[in-house]
């Protein structure tokens, strides 16, 4: 994720049930209209209003973020902002901790996966379009290409909680040099179906003498549960599945795939994954999806020659989502002052009205109808491609139990793949757990 792996660790539509099942919890109240008096009280008596701002430690946005929270604080003298930049090892625990206890800063970015959790705690409130500018949310929401999409990481029961400071997708990167070797052409040749994609990785793997793998053609992710998510779960969603239903046909197509990879074909699985861009910057593998926009430099760098094309569908696929869409939201803690509140929103628009420099400086997508018109945009090498699958493509599902599913279906995999349990049992099992987890949540 620009920074949900690269840079913290080194590092996604929802279906109509969930959206019931969420909508099911009460919906944190708006700051009134009546907040913006308190906030121009505050002004007038020279009374400071203090916003706490939690950051992760992504270093080329934060020199951005203090350019334009200076630049906010010297056009809004009323309004402090205590911007604190915690490290990425240290950000998730932090904040959760803090906001399950209902203290914790006034304004956040977190990534979708706590989403679903934060809204179901009841931390977050929606977007206060007023405060930012606008007449409604709809004309907040009209500010981005593919809307209904982009932005669905954080809206539920159709109310905006959070606007987006960079959004991702993984598209998969090819070494031109690596399929020249191979008798292929990255452009006619490269999979655009995952029944493609196991032709293609077979020819683009080389083993020495031995039977060792020397050069991978292509491997999914396997170090992370986010992963049964960002990769399985799209995939399954390709089908018209969903993860949160295993014991599915669409889900048994998948694990089985998966399954075959590793142990049948002997591909790729967990005893081959280090990193999702050190093995491709390394030139160990021809092929790698699990990256994003941001990818591009270090390859460059490497002398690398590449060329970005999008993740594989199913043959029969259902919908183009190809890996997730994941982003991280800028949010404000329901447990702030109303005035404070405002003053939130106001400095997070701010914040997000620049997608451009932050494209260029620091590699960040804000898809903001604006951007795709400036010569950032225009002269970022295959930044197409990325918006492109964004438009078609999905987020996971945004529960409260998101790390607890994604564990569950984590060791189903590894049951498949490494004990070689039957798929069928497997997801069968997953399928009770899963239920369970759901159950005792909701």
């Amino acid at each position: 994720m620009s920074t949900l792996y690269r840079s913290k660790y080194s590092i996604v539509a929802v279906v109509a049930a969930l959206l019931v099942t969420l909508a099911a919890c009460a919906v944190p109240v708006a700051p009134s209209a009546s907040s913006g008096s308190s906030a121009a009280a505050n002004a007038s008596t020279g009374q400071k209003i203090k916003i706490t701002f939690w950051a992760h430690d992504f270093k080329d946005r934060v020199p951005l973020d203090k350019k334009y929270i200076d630049e906010f604080m010297k056009a809004n003298p009323n309004v402090e902002v205590d911007y604190q930049v915690i490290p990425g090892e240290d950000y998730d625990a932090k904040l959760r901790t803090a906001l399950a206890a209902g203290t914790g800063p006034d304004v956040f970015a977190q990534w979708n996966g706590d989403v679903g959790t934060f809204y179901a705690e009841k931390t977050i409130v929606p977007v206060n379009a007023e405060a930012m500018g606008y007449g409604s949310q709809k004309e907040v929401t009209d500010q981005y290409i593919a809307p209904e999409n982009i932005l669905q990481g954080a809206t539920f029961d159709g109310q905006l909680y959070g606007i987006p400071n960079e959004v991702s997708i993984y598209a998969c990167y090819a070494n031109n040099d690596m399929f020249k070797a191979a008798g292929l052409d990255t452009d006619k040749d490269f999979p655009k179906t995952w029944e493609d994609m196991l032709d293609v990785a077979q020819k683009l793997t080389i083993r020495d003498a031995s039977g060792k793998m020397t050069q991978q053609g292509f491997d999914f992710d396997w170090g992370g549960a986010a992963w049964m998510f960002l990769e399985y779960g799209a995939m399954v969603r390709q089908l018209g599945g969903d993860e949160l239903k295993p014991a599915t046909p669409e889900n048994e197509k998948v694990m089985q795939y998966w399954v075959d990879w590793t142990n049948k074909y002997n591909l790729g699985g967990s005893a081959y994954w280090t990193s999702q861009d050190a093995d491709f910057v390394a030139k160990k593998v021809a092929i790698k999806c699990g990256l994003g926009s941001w990818a591009r430099p270090e390859i460059v760098a490497a002398g690398i020659p590449y060329t970005v094309k999008p993740v594989p569908v199913w043959a029969d696929a259902k919908s183009q989502n190809h890996f997730d869409i994941y982003a991280y939201f800028h949010m404000v803690n329901a447990h702030s002052a109303p005035e404070v509140q405002e003053a939130a929103w106001k400095l997070i628009w701010a914040l997000d009205t620049h997608p451009a420099e932050y494209l260029k400086a620091a590699g960040l997508l804000q898809p903001q109808k604006v951007l795709v018109d400036s010569p950032e945009y225009k002269d970022t090498p295959d930044i197409d491609v990325f918006l492109n699958e964004m438009t078609t493509s999905q987020y996971s599902p945004r529960i409260p139990t998101f790390n607890e599913v994604a564990d569950i279906l984590m060791k189903a995999r590894d049951r498949a793949v490494v004990e070689k349990v039957p798929v069928q049992e497997v997801l069968q099992d997953a399928q009770t757990q899963i239920d369970k987890v759901m159950a005792e949540t909701n």
